[in-house]
């Protein structure tokens, strides 16, 4: 049997540390992440009316967010008085305490963030346009397997994502800034790309 590569760094982000992860877990600060991830990159103006907080609220909290390594500041883009601000991809490997506060409130924000958007989508569904809904899909299988099995699948499919994420980031750099720092070019689309392979629980 061949010896499996290690996974890509690049599939998890930057490890992030007990203490980044504590204070990553304030509301407004976890809401802030999830919407920078929706909509690739904001402002702290714009991220105020989407939240319903002040400017200053918000613009406080990304500043703590990059000083923690969550969000940085898109170069060449806005002004002294708004800047634009993306999101950085980061993993967090869960300690063993079941009731550690930060581990319940980070898989708290982890499902609630994947409901939202699962659900945002299928709201929309009807009204979505055909190109639009036959590029994408929302589907789910069960079968038996090993840890083994699960790890070369888990791995096989971060590949795939990897590759296709790549390949567009590539394009977009290629084609240089899009008009008045707009995060999306005509023809694209904001998208999520979850995968899930996980062993449910076992019956009892």
């Amino acid at each position: 049997m061949s010896e499996r590569k290690p996974p890509n760094p690049a599939h998890r982000g930057r490890p992030a540390t007990a203490s980044e992860m504590k204070a990553f877990a304030h509301p407004l600060r976890m809401q802030l992440y999830r919407l920078l991830g929706d909509l690739g990159q904001a402002t702290a103006s714009g991220l105020a009316r989407e939240t319903g907080e002040s400017t200053g609220q918000t613009s406080y909290h990304l500043r703590q967010l990059a000083r923690y390594g969550f969000v940085e500041e898109v170069a060449d883009a806005g002004t002294s008085r708004e800047r634009w601000w993306r999101p950085l991809g980061f993993s967090y490997d869960v300690p063993g305490e079941p009731d550690d506060p930060v581990t319940r409130t980070f898989g708290r924000w982890l499902t609630d963030s994947h409901a939202a958007t699962l659900d945002a989508v299928v709201q929309r569904w009807a009204e979505e346009s055909p190109e639009w809904r036959e590029a994408s899909t929302m589907s789910s299988t069960g079968t038996w397997m090993t840890s083994e099995e699960l790890a070369a699948l888990t791995e096989e499919l971060l590949e795939v994502v990897d590759r296709h994420t790549t390949a567009s980031k590539e394009r977009r750099e290629a084609a240089g800034p899009p008009a008045g720092h707009l995060p999306a070019r005509e023809g694209e689309r904001r998208v999520r790309v979850y995968v899930d392979a996980v062993p449910l629980p076992p019956a009892t």
